[in-house]
């Protein structure tokens, strides 16, 4: 039987320990980067010379990229127990500490890992996220509006993976771009390849991703009390002058642009 939580599926203590994981999460990201630009022969050695792209997994819901990828890495028995487990979210965070049983099983399948789909995984599940701070939606989100005939959202998937571009729908547009001369388009997609603006304050990320993680897990109505506790106490916006009201402001947004599935 469920347990019943203050927050939909997570209780306020599962909510701050999923937030604290957001500056991890984005400094593992540079670390990916870092590792592969200052060793390519290892990069090398783990990609091979074909078959590098993981775009094409963007045509799918989020859930659904996830679920693709930690099959063909091997982890899907795990994830499987976790969910049937009473309290799948606190199995989840426990498995995903460090030194934690996701670390063991690391180790002990160590030879039995293909790399290659370990960094799609990683690389993958961090500029979902990315996306959902910059966007308020899933990069799946945005190739599906993309595909409705919205550049806005095939642009803002390219800030946040330029890779993107070799997906299916994405393709299938600059190849209309291409055959129409659409100029604009790509004057637009040239700034786009230069990556999301720096404009957007890293707290202001972590609250959106915040408001997405929440309204997926079944919690939506934000009373006064609500937004101090979540939001400000935990410093994922700064406690001044109409700061409640600015909080509101950005629940609207999420709730106009981003359905709760992702």
């Amino acid at each position: 039987m469920p347990v019943e939580k203050e927050l939909g599926k997570l209780t306020p203590d599962q909510f701050h320990r999923l937030v604290k994981t957001l500056p991890e999460l984005r400094k593992g990201r540079d670390d990916i980067t870092k590792v592969m630009r200052d060793n390519p022969q290892k990069l090398k050695e783990i990609l091979g010379l074909n078959d590098h792209t993981w775009a094409e997994i963007y045509e799918f819901p989020f859930v659904e990229q996830i679920a693709f990828l930690v099959i063909m890495v091997g982890l899907h028995e795990k994830v499987i127990e976790v969910g049937r487990s009473e309290d799948p979210q606190e199995s989840a965070l426990r498995w995903g500490d460090e030194d934690s049983a996701l670390d063991q099983w690391l180790d002990d399948n160590e030879e039995k890992i293909e790399f290659k789909r370990l960094i799609w995984l990683a690389t993958v599940l961090q500029r979902n996220i990315l996306a959902i701070m910059l966007f308020h939606c899933s990069m799946g989100h945005l190739v599906e509006q993309a595909r409705n005939g919205d550049d806005d959202a095939l642009f803002h998937a390219v800030e946040i993976d330029r890779s993107s571009l070799t997906c299916p729908t994405f393709a299938d547009r600059l190849a209309r771009a291409e055959l129409t001369n659409d100029k604009l388009f790509f004057l637009r997609l040239r700034k786009a390849l230069k990556g999301p603006s720096k404009k957007h304050m890293v707290a202001i990320q972590d609250l959106r991703y915040s408001i997405v993680a929440l309204r997926s897990m079944g919690f939506d109505q934000f009373t006064d009390k609500d937004l101090e506790q979540l939001f400000i106490r935990t410093r994922l916006y700064p406690n001044s002058a109409g700061a409640l009201k600015n909080l509101r402001k950005h629940i609207q947004a999420a709730r106009k642009l981003q359905p709760p599935e992702l």
